[in-house]
């Protein structure tokens, strides 16, 4: 129910003790309709005559209530004072004020030291400003708002969790701090959104590698000179195509010789000594150049389209992917243990449906995949695969059934280097017999796009999957004709089941519900 502002209240007492008390409020809001009983003035002031009984008032914060006494009053106690605070304005009128939410006694005395009233005030937020405002401003939403010990209290019903993030929000503003606000809103109807994400991915690359290998080697005798060139490209690494074109020319040729040397005569065996010596040389040139030409053009396209429902105001996750493993630490006995990592095409998202169908959407979408590229190799037989990650978190407000592009990338990498040997690659012609060139160039396009739906249940038979009519083909059928599931022809003619009507090819997407 809604608080209505103090107006007046007048009381009557018993045939013993008669007694008035006026209760007015002061200040804007008061008119002159009709009055309305005040809910915390209900009040019977007894005199000393007999006994004297606590009243209750509840008062609104910053507003202020008259109190007529039946007998002059030369004294008020207030136990505190920063809750509410009383004057006496005249001997028999005295005005009550709330000052903070809270509680606090007022006695009242009069000139004989005898008690003329007891109050205990209950000083609460105002709440008429707040309730008029939201029924203001939703009309549709049917909101009670009450105070308790400074706090406020919000119950009712609403049409979505929009309204009521907005309400909540609204009484706030109306309090010193947010947590002061009990939100006991109900909703009316959980709405259910379907998130649609479509991620789209094109990538080009192209590696031109062009160089001469060279290995010249020339001996003579003990003595060898080489020179060698090429087989290394500063951009791409290593050579990318295979050995290439090569050409060898000469060789070398090694020569091993022995010489014995023997002293002494025949008639003395003792003194006669045998030297051997032996020894090789090499003589020749030997040549080996290799053309090194190679050219790769690629192109990879990744398209990931995951689908996810959830209730308004709730979270919901999707994973289609795997889990692979991740050394995670090592005990004192050398066991390890190990962290399994997801990857794959992962999507969460939090719906909110605000007012007039739209919708609020705190997304987060992934596609990752293993690698090679960054990988870590723990052991010769443990490698730990790297991800390569396209990722995207965000939050939006759109319409349902509306698209709306959230993240995309342009990404253009050209990197191109020549190798050469100084002084020999300004030659003319024989210049680009000492220099290889290498070429890298990639491109990268991707695009993420979300389309949220209102969507309700429907019937089983209303919906379409991908193992509708799907038949495995027979042994014989996949043994001689090639087939892995059944082919079914549609008849044509008379016998067709519409024969007046060329057969449609089915075009709509499946799996999921299309407002």
């Amino acid at each position: 129910m809604r608080s209505q502002p103090p107006s007046l209240c007048a009381l009557f007492a018993g045939a013993s003790g008669a007694a008035l008390l006026t209760v007015a409020a002061l200040g804007a809001g008061v008119t002159s309709a009709e009055p309305v009983p005040y809910s915390g003035a209900g009040l019977t002031v007894h005199t000393q005559s007999a006994p004297v009984k606590t009243q209750v008032m509840n008062l609104p914060k910053g507003r202020s209530a008259v109190i007529d006494l039946p007998v002059d009053a030369a004294d008020v106690f207030v136990s505190n004072p920063v809750v509410a605070d009383a004057v006496l304005r005249t001997p028999r009128r005295i005005f009550v004020l709330g000052v903070a939410p809270g509680q606090s006694d007022a006695i009242f005395f009069d000139g004989m030291g005898r008690q003329i009233l007891n109050l205990s005030i209950r000083v609460d937020a105002a709440t008429d400003e707040l309730s008029d405002t939201i029924h203001r401003l939703f009309p549709d939403s049917r909101i009670d708002v009450q105070s308790a010990n400074g706090h406020i209290i919000l119950s009712g019903m609403t049409r979505n969790d929009g309204e009521a993030a907005q309400i909540g929000r609204l009484a706030a503003s109306f309090v010193e701090k947010p947590e002061n606000v009990l939100n006991l809103i109900s909703i009316a109807g959980k709405d259910q959104v379907m998130l649609k994400v479509r991620i789209v991915e094109v990538n080009r690359s192209m590696i031109k590698q062009l160089g001469l290998s060279t290995d010249i080697t020339y001996s003579y005798g003990t003595q060898s000179y080489s020179y060698a060139s090429g087989g290394q490209f500063s951009t791409n690494g290593a050579f990318q195509g295979s050995k290439g074109a090569c050409y060898t020319q000469g060789g070398i040729a090694k020569f091993d010789g022995t010489n014995t040397t023997t002293t002494g005569t025949a008639t003395d065996p003792g003194g006669t000594t045998t030297t051997t010596n032996s020894g090789s040389a090499s003589y020749g040139t030997s040549n080996k150049t290799c053309l090194q030409a190679f050219e790769r053009v690629g192109l990879a396209r990744t398209l990931a389209e995951p689908n996810l429902t959830a209730v308004s105001g709730e979270s919901a996750k999707f994973l289609a992917g795997g889990e692979f493993p991740v050394p995670s630490g090592q005990d004192d006995q050398g066991r390890v243990s190990v962290e399994f990592k997801p990857f794959g095409v992962g999507l969460g998202f939090t719906p909110v449906v605000l007012s007039s169908g739209r919708i609020n959407l705190k997304i987060s979408t992934e596609v990752s995949e293993l690698t090679n590229v960054g990988a870590l190799q723990m052991t010769s037989t443990l490698t730990i695969p790297g991800l390569t990650v396209r990722r995207a978190e965000t939050s939006v407000e759109m319409q349902s059934g509306s698209s709306l592009m959230i993240a995309g990338l342009l990404q253009s990498k050209y990197k191109q280097s020549i190798d050469s040997l100084p002084g020999l690659t300004t030659l003319p012609v024989l210049g680009a017999l000492f220099r290889s060139r290498d070429f890298l160039q990639d491109e990268t396009e991707m695009v993420v796009m979300v389309t949220p739906y209102i969507v309700d249940p429907a019937h089983p038979d209303a919906f379409q999957t991908p193992a509708d009519n799907l038949q495995i083909a027979s042994d014989m059928n996949t043994v001689f004709m090639g087939n892995l599931n059944r082919v079914v022809k549609e008849k044509t003619g008379d016998t067709a089941s519409t024969p007046s009507s060329p057969p449609a090819p089915y075009a709509a997407p499946i799996g999921y519900v299309i407002e």
